[in-house]
């Protein structure tokens, strides 16, 4: 069977917004894309569960909000411990999946979460978080996303350097091409966009242009397929077929070694191909049935984010 690694989710915080506030079992709720029974036992599968955190949050609302949603992922782990596993570090990694279960990686999207503090850095990694969103569509303390045109802060550059040092991997997936591009003068290590498409394909902004991806690609970085639709086609469409186009641009650009899936489930509309986990499994066979190496669609399902992970997370 396929084996998965996918770099985004908004399960975790799912009961967060309509219609589901208040549900308790955010993990293994059978109403959401995403739940750990959808997966059949035996997968091989990594799953990063994001902190989404709503650009309306700000300071201690904030790290509330951040608080009760990892004492959250840590309480729904340790209740499922028979077949799930939060972890921290490559060898707990490895670890899940000898064990045959399913592997999970806390995650943030929205770096309001640092209340604008440089130590909270190393209290969401403390906490277990392993990589952050560093915007949403707004501007938070750090930078801006896609619907804003400001730059970075020093506040955020200086946050930048305590997530390479700690081992909080950077994800650019929402920050705008000026917050881009200005990364690109003082990121010293590889980065991810765990959840974006091809701006070629589909022209929306929260798409990564060419050159975005041609620097990501020189420097190691690692990029997740969105399966949104608005960012697949613009419009309900968005199928396996697109999804297909945006690969093909990808390796056109030599992205091989770069790409992985970064579904979004359970945060963006999806078409009936791809709107619930369990058909991730089938998109290794998809791509293969349409030209792509058996090789490759392995490295873009499982293998590239394994190693990236395997690499810069500590």
């Amino acid at each position: 069977m396929q084996p998965l690694f996918d770099l985004h989710c908004d399960t975790l915080t799912r009961n967060s917004y309509p219609p589901h506030e208040g549900a308790d079992n955010t993990l293994d709720n059978p109403a959401f894309q995403l739940s750990l029974s959808k997966v059949p036992a035996g997968t091989k599968w990594v799953q990063c569960f994001a902190i989404f955190v709503p650009d309306n949050l700000r300071g201690e609302d904030a790290v509330a909000f951040f608080d009760r949603y990892a004492a959250s992922f840590h309480r729904q782990a340790e209740d499922r411990a028979d077949r799930f596993a939060a972890c921290r570090t490559p060898q707990d990694l490895e670890a899940a999946l000898s064990a045959g279960k399913f592997a999970g990686i806390l995650t943030v999207e929205g770096g309001a979460v640092l209340a604008g503090r440089l130590e909270r850095v190393g209290t969401i990694h403390d906490a277990g978080v392993r990589m952050m969103t560093l915007t949403w569509n707004g501007p938070n303390e750090m930078a801006s996303g896609h619907d804003t045109p400001n730059g970075f802060t020093s506040f955020g550059r200086e946050a930048v350097a305590e997530m390479e040092r700690l081992g909080v991997l950077v994800d650019v997936s929402h920050l705008n091409d000026r917050g881009f591009e200005e990364l690109l003068g003082f990121a010293k290590k590889p980065f991810a966009a765990s959840h974006s498409n091809a701006r070629a394909v589909c022209g929306h902004r929260r798409n990564l242009p060419d050159e975005f991806i041609k620097e990501m690609v020189r420097r190691g970085g690692l990029i997740g397929l969105n399966y949104c639709n608005a960012f697949l086609s613009g419009d309900e469409r968005g199928n396996l077929d697109d999804l297909r186009r945006h690969v093909d641009r990808f390796l056109e650009l030599g992205a091989e070694k770069c790409l992985a899936l970064g579904s979004d489930y359970d945060g963006a509309g999806m078409h009936e191909d791809l709107d619930s986990v369990e058909k991730s499994l089938g998109i290794g066979a998809y791509l293969t049935a349409h030209g792509i190496p058996a090789g490759t669609a392995e490295d873009i399902c499982f293998n590239n984010a394994w190693r990236f992970f395997q690499t810069h997370m500590k």
